[in-house]
């Protein structure tokens, strides 16, 4: 699941400082003078989360979170490579607003054009993937390629080449055409995200009860 994000930043008085940068879930667009402020929140947890940007983001670096529910948070950058980042939180969030941050995600994803989604090739290369408890590195020495190359596959930078299908799919215990996206609605976009808080907490899916004020 991703979240789409923005940074909002204010000029700082302290000459030292770079301004504060100000981080929205679940808001979309551009500013007028760029596309900087565009943030994709891969992964969020209740120490942290990993995002993807074009800002220059700095380790040791803090920012402040605007989460659903909860309020804003601080996060400080513990590694970069742009575009990723990944971020610690302060103090950890609490249950409640860990799952408020992801129904977000799961919100939005239910939420585009004509309330259709379908899920692409990456997304759903990343759900298998995380749903049978590998990684990166694991499919990466199954198929004979480095880490970086699955990791472009699971991002849409880059599309595994036809003779690699087939030993994707058996890493994956799928089919061929199980690796191929699939349409979804709300109810799906929903349970996607029942599944996502219930791996947080680690209980069933069956346990998790989500309300949804329309």
């Amino acid at each position: 699941m991703s979240i789409e994000a923005r940074f909002d930043t204010e000029d700082s008085t302290d000459p030292r400082g770079a301004g504060r940068r100000t981080l929205h879930l679940g808001v979309s667009g551009r500013f007028a003078s760029g596309s900087k402020g565009a943030v994709t929140v891969h992964n969020i947890s209740a120490t942290g989360l990993l995002i993807e940007t074009a800002a220059a983001l700095a380790e040791g670096e803090t920012i402040v979170v605007d989460l659903p529910e909860a309020g804003e948070r601080h996060a400080r950058v513990v590694w970069a490579d742009a575009p990723m980042h990944g971020c610690r939180f302060d103090d950890p969030l609490t249950p409640a607003a860990l799952s408020a941050a992801q129904l977000r995600g799961a919100v939005r994803d239910g939420d585009r054009g004509d309330r259709t989604v379908s899920e692409d090739f990456g997304v759903r290369l990343r759900r298998l993937r995380t749903e049978r408890g590998l990684s990166l590195a694991d499919i990466a020495d199954r198929l004979g390629v480095s880490k970086p190359t699955v990791w472009a596959w699971e991002h849409g930078k880059a599309r595994p080449v036809e003779r690699r299908l087939a030993a994707l799919a058996e890493a994956l215990g799928v089919t061929t055409g199980g690796l191929e996206p699939a349409a979804s609605g709300p109810v799906e976009a929903v349970e996607a995200g029942r599944r996502q808080i219930a791996e947080a907490y680690g209980v069933e899916p069956a346990r998790v009860r989500i309300m949804i004020e329309l």
